[in-house]
């Protein structure tokens, strides 16, 4: 693999978030290769929202949509790729609301190449922070399994260890998360965003989706960004703004169902272009629940810690 940086496309699906401007000034301030990165910014905005609009920069690109359009994170993220993403080498996928370390471009990178393995995304759920710039101590975070909430759809939860403990390579794991991506572009070309999941769901279906299709996950060993986790009052989220959010939903879980169990619906119309955001033939579903240790079916996790004893358990092999 060459040594040399590659070109970035940050994607940020903005929805009404003030933070965007300070996330994308920090992203850029921190990197090592700012000239490498373009960014891309779908920003769903009420009329008086001018000071949730991405800065005016010669590196970002913004698309502007009325929030009240919006269809959820997964249709922008999925408007995103399709008008936005260029040629560039490498994808990052945050949110709206990020802190950076210093150099973190560089050092992705880095971490990417010790995977040794051109089919490795890099993925996990960042650290929180508290805006403006409030960090904490650093840690390391590998996904695990949380729990099956009420529509019977998988949710994450993170392991930790201590930062000083960390392995010296990426950790491998078997999930993927919609605030923290580093992969190929190829990835997302090749297994593009479903514009009709919802919420809760995204980053499963993703998960089997991208595994099944011959791509592989690893947790960074290091700590490149933050994410703001708390409640913000002052940023609505989508399904505070609409009332369309229950037929959303609904459809969203059928898919989802469909996907992981092969339950059809009742609502035919659920499933729309369902074959473009399928399973791929690579590998097999049911493999990768042996590898996750969860049953889709019978909503069960069979192992629920990956880290042990202040350090990883090595339950995924790349």
């Amino acid at each position: 693999m060459s040594k040399n940086q590659p070109t970035v496309f940050v994607a940020i699906a903005n929805y009404r978030d003030r933070e965007v401007t300070s996330t994308i000034n920090d992203l850029l301030r921190q990197a090592s290769r700012p000239d490498l990165i373009r960014i891309g910014v779908l920003s769903q905005v009420m009329a008086d929202d001018d000071n949730c609009c991405a800065p005016a920069h010669p590196q970002v690109e913004e698309i502007l949509i009325d929030a009240a359009t919006s269809q959820g994170v997964c249709w922008a993220r999925s408007r995103l790729y399709q008008e936005l993403l260029g040629d560039e080498t490498f994808i990052l996928q945050i949110d709206s609301h990020m802190r950076f370390e210093p150099g973190w471009d560089k050092r992705l990178f880095t971490i990417w190449q010790q995977c040794q393995n051109p089919k490795a995304i890099i993925s996990h759920y960042p650290l929180g922070y508290k805006p403006p710039n409030q960090l904490p101590n650093k840690e390391i975070t590998v996904l695990k399994p949380g729990k099956f909430n009420a529509n019977g759809t998988l949710v994450y939860q993170s392991d930790t260890y201590p930062y000083n403990d960390r392995p010296e390579s990426p950790i491998p794991s078997a999930f993927f998360s919609g605030n923290f991506l580093f992969a190929p572009a190829s990835a997302l070309r090749d297994v593009p965003y479903d514009p009709k999941l919802y919420f809760f769901g995204e980053e499963i279906t993703m998960s089997a989706r991208l595994w099944t299709h011959g791509w592989d996950f690893y947790a960074p060993n290091d700590v490149l960004a933050y994410h703001n986790y708390a409640k913000q009052t002052a940023r609505p989220r989508h399904w505070d703004d609409h009332a369309t959010v229950e037929q959303l939903e609904a459809r969203s879980v059928d898919r989802i169902q469909y996907l992981l169990t092969g339950r059809v619906p009742h609502n035919a119309e659920s499933l729309e272009d369902i074959e473009r955001y399928g399973l791929g033939k690579q590998r097999a579903l049911s493999d990768y629940e042996a590898l996750t240790k969860v049953d889709f079916q019978q909503q069960k996790i069979l192992e629920t810690h990956y880290v042990k004893a202040g350090r990883p358990v090595r339950l995924f092999k790349a």
